[in-house]
């Protein structure tokens, strides 16, 4: 039999179908559009979890100053700008801040932010070799006698003031990596009278954000700060708001849940 024709009428094969141009332009857009979405998400979601890490930093470094504290008669340190010379007027820590607390929390790590760069440096103190992210109330850990309110003995124990969970003494600060160093007393007492009682309150400042070189109350995270109160609790502080008294760009915003000292009498 001649089967030499057998597939005569068989149908040729066809070529896969390509994805035209715009198809193809369709597809791109598709993706960008959903990466447009998805990638402001997933930096929030990294961004929350260092502000958490932030916060377990900062109540480790509570811990270390409530344990400091236990052991100075519940009187926290005084690192007074610009270094040890400061003793000559006020009593002051002959190493940096971190230093004095550092065989309670014998972690260096704690110090540092993971989402700052840089460091605070240490002014005229001894150096150190971990990054610093964190600030101090200049009011409560680097006081001088002048400071207001007059005739408060400086170190400054916790007894001396009524309501300490209300006054932040550790907050997130401005770093620098160009420049080297940051803000180490990252807040002046800013006066006002928020609950119109007559009685100005002194809190957290948060510098003018178009003038930089002040750069107090840093608000690192989610337009805030996490910070340390008086008593070793930890909290989130933030957005700052316009202050109605401000004077200048240095405490032109406050942060309205962290006191700096107690009210006015």
């Amino acid at each position: 039999m001649d089967m030499s024709h057998g597939h005569r009428g068989a149908a040729p094969r066809r070529k896969p179908a390509a994805f035209t141009l715009i198809e193809l332009l369709v597809v791109i857009a598709i993706i960008a559009i959903l990466a447009a979405i998805l990638f402001p998400v997933f930096a929030q979601a990294r961004e929350k979890a260092r502000q958490t890490a932030c916060l377990s930093n900062q109540k480790q470094i509570g811990m270390g100053i409530m344990m400091y504290m236990e052991d100075y008669d519940g009187t926290a340190f005084n690192c007074p700008y610009p270094g040890p010379t400061a003793s000559a007027f006020t009593p002051a820590l002959q190493v940096f801040w971190s230093e004095a607390i550092m065989p309670y929390i014998k972690n260096q790590q704690v110090f540092a932010c993971p989402s700052a760069e840089g460091t605070t440096g240490t002014a005229n103190y001894p150096t150190v070799s971990y990054n610093i992210s964190y600030g101090l109330n200049e009011r409560v850990l680097g006081r001088y006698p002048w400071d207001p309110p007059a005739n408060t003995p400086a170190p400054v124990a916790e007894s001396t003031l009524d309501t300490p969970a209300q006054i932040g003494i550790i907050a997130d600060t401005w770093t620098d990596v160009a420049a080297g160093y940051g803000q180490i007393w990252s807040s002046f007492g800013c006066y006002a009278d928020l609950d119109n009682n007559g009685k100005r309150e002194m809190y957290w400042c948060s510098s003018n954000p178009r003038t930089p070189w002040w750069n107090y109350g840093f608000p690192r995270h989610a337009g805030g700060m996490n910070v340390v109160y008086f008593d070793g609790h930890v909290k989130f502080s933030g957005p700052p708001t316009r202050n109605p008294s401000a004077v200048g760009d240095y405490d032109y915003n406050i942060y309205r849940n962290v006191k700096v000292w107690q009210d006015e009498k």
